[in-house]
């Protein structure tokens, strides 16, 4: 008969059995649950460090790779010495200690004739180089905290009126020709204005029929006079409203686009007025790559080239090419545009085009193979007196050599660089009307150094009292909080560095403080369910289990709620608001994260294993 421990062991009841088996397998974590964990927050925390390091105001002179003697000389003169001169390439970056210098060191180098595009307005981090080398980089300041530059830009509206004035034009004179219709003379008088001579004949029904179904006369578009065998449609107030604000609405969405394509995205695009545009970058000092992409109106077109056409233009070397007078397909059948170098080492542009721009250049070049196809590039811009001209140029002729479907390159660029900036045009979208620069200014920051100095500060207090009240209230656990909550902080501040164009503003530093507030709810929640289990009389490795998993759903409810209105905020909104939301909705994440998941990281192999019944946290 075996001992009486023995038959103790044998008589295990099945409770006892799961009890020890839930014992044995409560709070545990894989080691590539820790690998990761620990990944995500060194990663960020090294992004963090060069926003914690902080940055001095420079000036960037390109062209040189080191301050000449005359340049020395009229700093030194007027008591300026840059506390460093960083060679970078083909430029030269002076560090100031203050932006008052770094503003006086420009106006002081433009007065003496250098050239003001090849000045930019920068700002140097103190991080030491090897982390910069890294990638590394400090958050960018929003428009209210640095400051940056606004552009006011106007919309050509007058273009809008006279293109749609000779697409009238064209539109009657092939509809009657189609109907075989002659005699009637098709002509613009002016803006929104034009005049139809028909011919001297009884029945004049089916000229008058063509011309009201095409101007729309019967929708108030155009208002038909008639004088004997004249006629004149004049373009209605209407109308003209109406492609007004058609032309200020799509060139708003192309300028947003256009913007993206810089990596500006807490940009403001608003407008002002009945053709104004005003644009707000924060952070960019120097406007000259941002004004040049965005006031830029390009387009592509695709002729057929014909040595006997009475219509040239010319090429890039002057030579004059002939040109059949209508296009066989325009840009706006442009979906894509990818900028790489051809096999020949030359730049090039793939264009991808929409089905019925790939329709109409399969049917042409089906139909001409072996005839040569032009590329006509035309760009708007301000001339000496102020006014949008047209520049027009042939980039490329080639000859087809077998039916194009809808991709086809287009070669004989410059320059790589021109064909990134051609490509990244037309991928963006040819804008309605031209645009011209009314006004560029550099803006300072609205709120001033003392404000962010606050917004830090109120973050810094905030960040106290409640690591005095975690440590006071719940001890031991407190202690976990406040590693939680610091490396909730350095999370959010390494993922606002990572993160392509985020800048933080006034607002954002207000999230910030939002999410450390919500994170420090988490840790209330689970550690209170914590101790109400330890008051039932459970272990503490079973209070801390029960805790997670009952306090788990509460929390995830109320921050996918809130990361919902977030999202919205940040999708309906602009400049502020989207400051704001970003760094709540990065905030909700790394506070989920550290909450959840860090801070049982740290109390698993602490305190997961324990048996005792109390114990004061």
């Amino acid at each position: 008969m075996p001992p009486a421990w023995r038959v103790r062991s044998l008589l295990l009841t099945e409770a006892d059995f799961m009890r020890k088996k839930s014992r044995i397998t409560l709070n545990r974590m894989n080691m590539w649950q820790y690998a990761l964990l620990l990944l995500m927050l060194f990663t960020f925390a090294f992004y963090s460090l060069p926003t914690f390091f902080g940055e001095q105001p420079s000036l960037g002179l390109h062209g040189q790779t080191s301050l000449t003697e005359a340049q020395r000389t009229l700093l030194a003169d007027n008591r300026i010495e840059p506390l460093k001169q960083v060679q970078q390439g083909e430029r030269v970056e002076l560090v100031f200690a203050s932006q008052a210098e770094q503003q006086r060191a420009k106006q002081l180098l433009e007065q003496q004739g250098y050239d003001s595009s090849a000045l930019t307005l920068e700002f140097y981090s103190n991080a030491p180089g090897w982390i910069s080398q890294l990638g590394a980089a400090p958050i960018k300041l929003g428009l209210d905290l640095r400051g940056g530059s606004q552009l006011l830009i106007g919309v050509d509206l007058s273009f809008v009126v006279d293109n749609q004035t000779k697409n009238l034009v064209d539109m009657l004179r092939t509809q009657f020709r189609e109907a075989r219709l002659r005699g009637a003379n098709v002509a613009r008088v002016s803006e929104g204005e034009v005049r139809v001579i028909l011919p001297e004949v009884a029945d004049q029904a089916p000229w008058l029929t063509i011309i009201k179904d095409s101007a729309g006369t019967r929708q108030d578009q155009w208002t038909l006079k008639r004088s004997g065998n004249e006629l004149r449609l004049v373009m209605s107030e209407a109308e003209r409203t109406l492609l007004a604000n058609n032309a200020v609405t799509q060139n708003l969405s192309i300028l947003k686009k256009r913007i993206n394509e810089l990596g500006i995205v807490e940009a403001s695009v608003q407008r002002q007025g009945q053709d104004g545009i005003r644009i707000e970058l924060p952070g960019v000092h120097n406007p000259k790559q941002a004004k040049e992409v965005i006031g830029a109106t390009a387009s592509l077109a695709f002729y057929e080239a014909q040595a006997d056409s009475r219509f040239f233009m010319a090429d890039r070397n002057g030579q004059a090419v002939g040109l059949a007078r209508k296009p066989v397909l325009t840009g706006e059948h442009i979906v894509d545009a990818r900028a790489n170098m051809g096999e020949m080492g030359q730049p090039q542009v793939n264009i991808v085009l929409d089905s019925l721009g790939g329709s109409k250049m399969n049917q042409f070049s089906r139909q001409n193979v072996g005839k040569p196809m032009a590329t006509v590039f035309t760009e708007y811009k301000t001339n000496a007196e102020g006014k949008l001209r047209a520049r027009s140029e042939v980039i490329n002729v080639a000859t087809i050599q077998t039916a194009l479907g809808n991709q086809f390159r287009i070669t004989g660029i410059g320059s790589l660089p021109e064909a990134q900036e051609l490509a990244m045009l037309l991928r963006a979208g040819a804008l309605t009307a031209p645009l011209k620069i009314l006004e560029e200014r550099s803006i300072g920051p609205t709120l001033g150094l003392q404000n962010i100095e606050a917004g830090f500060t109120a973050l810094a207090f905030g960040m106290a009292g409640m690591m005095l009240f975690m440590m006071a209230w719940y001890r031991k656990f407190g202690w976990v909080a406040i590693t939680a909550l610091i490396a909730n902080l350095l999370m959010q501040v390494g993922m606002l560095a990572v993160l392509p164009g985020a800048v933080l503003t006034l607002p954002g530093i207000a999230g910030l403080v939002l999410t450390v507030g919500m994170a420090v709810d988490t840790h209330v929640l689970i550690f209170e369910r914590i101790k109400d289990r330890l008051r039932e009389g459970g272990s503490l490795a079973n209070a801390i289990d029960f805790g997670y998993r009952s306090a788990f759903r509460t929390i995830f409810d109320a921050n996918i709620t809130t990361l919902i209105c977030a999202v919205v905020l940040y999708a309906i909104g602009s400049g502020p608001l989207q400051g704001f939301s970003i760094t709540l909705i990065l905030g909700l994440i790394s506070s989920m994260v550290t909450g959840i998941w860090g801070t049982r990281a740290i109390i698993n192999p602490l305190w997961g294993k324990s048996s005792a019944k109390l114990l004061r946290v």
